[in-house]
């Protein structure tokens, strides 16, 4: 069926009717999520609508969701307000007008960044869409909307950050939760978004039921706990307010029982009396008392109060213009004889209380009934000029002595009242703390009195049943109604957390679900083009991985966990002179059959379950072995194993390095070190002897240029002789040939040879020798002799030639406990930092320049720490660079038992 311009045009008209009614329908209801007191909404389903529908149906649909916003705000104005006035429709189409932008830009927004493209089939639209769309989006509508409700009073501008965050939050909720929805019944293309249907949309829907039941249950039992909470708060003011008004009843009764108890009170008297009330009780305006006065007794009552000093006093009342004239002829009177305090309330002094009929009921109803009685309310002039309401509280003086059982009794012996003037409003400011005036509104009224002029105070504007709280207080015969209601800013400081969280965790979770649900499904559609990519990936990298193997210049074997070879590449199987792949099945064991091989092999490959469990993956080590080549012969190899796990799998990779070169070159250069050695040292010792002969004088006098080349030919002469024998003794070490003659000998004598024998050679730098020691001659040791001078005399000879001209170097032998601790301290250049961890390895010294000045070759102490700990010693050192070096050994005292043993071997050669 062809479309023409008239179906067109009635299917977009249709579709802007159902975007107005299913956006206004939602945003009506969405008042139901919110949470009270208020009207703030977690969730504004409709935003999400609006996006939805303008990204699917284009920018024609936005006057659908202009008229939509305009009805769902005026529905919502209905329900908060209970009406629409002009500030209503301006309100509404402002929200209508940011709602409409808001849709509008993050639709621009969208299509942007996505290039029209609506499948969201990567995680980078997925992404885009929601922070675009949603987040950046919905800071349009929140804005102008919270903004222009401020400028119309409807929200205070206190309150402008919470309702943008509150407003913000449910429109990005609503975008996060409804626009996925959305775009799975309308979005492009379909093939697409059709086959979400399943995977998105009921997923969504579900998880958005239980999120919406989650958070009706939480906040029905947050409504319940802050209605307690409130209900607690309102029954401690009214119990407060109770026992206040109690306590003015007492006073009256106090003042009651004065005249009770005395025959007479005087004006003095009664304002000692009242004095502390008053000071304490700040609402009352004034306490008087008032005699009962008959119309025989006025003259001689008034003569009376004269005689007191107040002249022109008669008893008044208050005519029609409110002014104060004598009182007219009756059959009784109630004038105010004292009352206090005096100087703020002398006009009413002489004031007839019974000259109007609500006062004179009051005091007769007190008179019958024996009970205090409060009147109606009274408008009363404050002395600063202000109204405010107050009541008169009478409390029935009788005579002394006279019977008081029935009425009759009670009228007959009735004398006068004690009257109060009580600021009923100021009682209840009284009894609420600072908190208690921020946090609730009090109205406060005379049940019995109709209309606004019972009304003592009155700060509810509107009556929120679900928060009222009222009690009834009984004060005076009368009834009083005390209403309370939170105030704004006890909501702000009572907010219901717990069904925020749950509202926004559960739709933050929906979000994100909606998110994955998309990035899911977007997956699925590339997963059969993603696995033939990685396919063939996978079989390059087999390829490379295989090619390097097989040409790498080490061995490289795998096995199992029981020995038997896996795999092995060519180089391996060159070095042990096996055909291409006849390695593979063979057991590791049999290329390696010496003990100790075997050993090593077995404790890595049959490790057991528990050294398993402790070993670190990947960690490696390495061992020098014998493999057997196919054709018997042997082969130094260095095996390192790593035992590597795959899935469930167990593979020790061993790694094969060849060392056949190694050691030929070892052997050659063991062989060349001592060739040389013995063969320059007949010929050095016959040049050295001839050197000194000369240097001596035995062939006469020789010319003194002469004599300083014969000298220095001389010293290079010993140096020589020092270096092969260092490299002796070091080949002698290293390879186990030296010999050790270990005697038990007296430590002092071996201590003082030896610096005996270096005493010349100090000499010679200017250098002086300081011994010290505190070990007894009978202390003994056993060592090699010869060893131990030579030890000693390395570490002399160093102090010596590092020291400073003119210097001395400081030699300490002390006793620790089983030990005997030799320390050769001098103060020379000492040793870096930087030097310090590589100073005992050969061939080493600080720098090349200290080689040549000082004469050293680098061996010395490294003989001289592999000597000491062969003797059964350690060597260590502390220095200071620029201050010093204190190096030291330490060697085991020979015990009683040792003594004897060494008595009946006097002597033994160990290598």
């Amino acid at each position: 069926m062809r479309s023409t311009p008239e179906s067109d045009t009635r299917q977009l008209l249709w579709q802007m009717l159902v975007l107005a009614i299913l956006y206004a329908a939602l945003g009506r209801l969405s008042l139901l999520l919110a949470i009270p007191p208020g009207y703030a909404i977690a969730i504004y389903p409709s935003a999400g609508v609006a996006l939805g529908m303008v990204l699917t149906g284009g920018y024609r649909l936005l006057p659908g969701v202009a008229v939509g916003a305009y009805i769902a705000n005026l529905l919502i104005n209905q329900s908060i307000f209970g009406n629409i006035n002009t500030n209503s429709l301006i309100a509404s189409t402002i929200v209508a007008a940011g709602a409409t932008l808001q849709a509008f830009t993050g639709s621009k927004l969208v299509l942007k960044k996505l290039q029209d493209n609506l499948a969201l089939d990567s995680d980078k639209a997925i992404f885009q869409f929601f922070i675009y769309g949603g987040i950046i989006a919905c800071l349009i509508n929140a804005s102008i909307s919270v903004t222009a409700l401020v400028a119309l009073g409807v929200i205070p501008w206190q309150d402008f950050f919470n309702n943008w965050i509150g407003w913000w939050i449910g429109d990005t909720f609503g975008v996060l939760t409804i626009a996925p929805i959305i775009m799975v019944i309308y979005g492009k293309p379909r093939e697409i978004w059709y086959a979400r249907r399943w995977s998105v949309m009921v997923p969504l829907l579900i998880c958005l039921m239980l999120v919406i039941t989650a958070f009706a249950f939480t906040r029905y039992r947050e409504e319940q706990k802050q209605q307690l909470e409130f209900r607690l708060k309102a029954e401690r003011i009214g119990q407060n307010l109770q026992n206040k008004l109690d306590t003015h009843a007492d006073i009256m009764r106090n003042i009651e029982r004065l005249y009770a108890s005395s025959q007479q009170v005087s004006r003095s008297d009664f304002a000692t009396f009242v004095s502390h009330n008053l000071q304490s009780q700040k609402a009352i305006s004034f306490l008087s008392w008032v005699p009962r006065v008959d119309l025989q007794q006025r003259q001689s009552f008034e003569v009376t109060v004269l005689r007191e000093g107040f002249a022109n006093y008669q008893i008044q009342e208050m005519n029609e213009f409110q002014q104060l004239v004598e009182v007219s002829v009756r059959d009784e009177y109630y004038p105010i004889r004292y009352i206090e305090p005096f100087f703020d309330n002398h006009q009413m002094f002489g004031y007839d209380m019974g000259s109007t009929t609500a006062r004179r009921i009051a005091i007769e109803d007190a008179r019958d009934s024996g009970h205090l009685t409060v009147t109606d309310p009274l408008i009363f002039n404050e002395t600063d000029g202000r109204e405010q309401l107050h009541v008169l509280l009478f409390a029935p003086v009788y005579e002394n002595g006279k019977p008081q059982e029935t009425m009759e009794q009670r009228k007959a012996a009735f004398s006068g009242a004690a009257v109060s003037m009580i600021r009923m409003a100021d009682v209840v400011r009284e009894i609420l703390s600072n908190e208690d005036m921020r946090s609730v509104r009090i109205k406060f009224y005379d049940l019995s009195y109709p209309g606004k002029k019972g009304i003592f105070i009155d700060e509810i504007s509107g009556l929120n049943q679900g928060y009222l709280f009222q009690s009834t207080i009984n004060f005076g015969g009368r009834q009083f109604a005390l209403q309370a209601q939170p105030s704004s800013e006890y909501w702000r400081t009572h907010v219901a957390w717990i069904t925020w969280i749950t509202m926004i965790g559960g739709l933050l979770f929906t979000g994100l679900l909606g998110a994955y649900l998309l990035v899911a499904t977007a997956h699925t559609f590339g997963i059969e083009s993603l696995v033939a990519q990685r396919t063939a990936e996978l079989h390059d990298s087999e390829e490379r991985l295989r090619t390097v193997l097989d040409n790498a210049a080490e061995g490289i074997l795998t096995t199992n966990e029981n020995g038997l070879i896996e795999s092995a590449n060519r180089s391996a199987e060159v070095l042990l002179k096996y055909a291409h792949g006849s390695l593979r099945g063979r057991n590791i064991f049999s290329l390696f059959p010496d003990p100790e091989s075997l050993q090593f092999l077995t404790t890595h490959l049959r490790a057991t379950d528990r050294e398993k469990q402790f070993e670190v993956a990947g960690k490696s080590e390495r061992r020098e072995l014998l493999a057997k080549q196919k054709d018997g012969q042997d082969v130094p190899v260095e095996l390192a194993i790593t035992r590597v796990r795959l899935g469930l799998q167990v593979l020790y990779v061993i790694i094969v390095h060849d060392l056949s070169e190694k050691k030929r070159v070892e052997k050659l250069k063991t062989e060349f070190v001592s060739a040389v050695s013995h063969e320059l040292r007949t010929p050095l010792t016959s040049i050295r002897g001839v050197l000194g002969l000369l240097v001596g004088g035995v062939a006469g006098e020789i010319p003194e240029k002469a004599q300083s080349m014969l000298m220095m030919a001389n010293d290079n002469a010993k140096r020589l002789t020092t270096l092969i024998n260092d490299l002796l003794d070091f080949e002698k070490l290293e390879y186990g040939s030296m010999q050790f003659h270990f005697e038990t000998l007296p430590l002092a004598e071996l201590i003082d040879s030896t610096l005996q024998s270096n005493q010349g050679y100090a000499q010679s730098f200017d250098i002086g020798i300081q011994y010290e020691t505190q070990v007894d001659h009978a202390v003994l040791v056993r060592v090699d002799s010869q060893r131990f001078v030579q030890v000693l005399s390395n570490l002399l000879s160093n102090a010596i030639k590092f020291s400073r001209p003119h210097g001395q170097i400081n030699v300490r032998a002390t006793v620790e406990r089983d030990q005997i601790r030799i320390e050769v301290q001098d103060y020379g250049i000492g040793i870096s930092e930087e030097f310090k961890s590589s100073i005992f390895q050969k061939f080493t010294q600080e720098d090349a320049k200290a080689a040549r000045k000082y004469a050293g070759t680098g061996l010395g102490l490294s003989l001289t720490k592999t000597m000491i700990e062969k003797m059964g010693g350690q060597i260590g050192f502390s220095s200071t660079e620029n201050l010093g070096s204190c190096f030291y050994i330490v060697l085991p005292l020979v015990t009683a038992g040792t003594t004897a043993t060494a008595a009946a071997t006097p002597s033994t050669t160990e290598a």
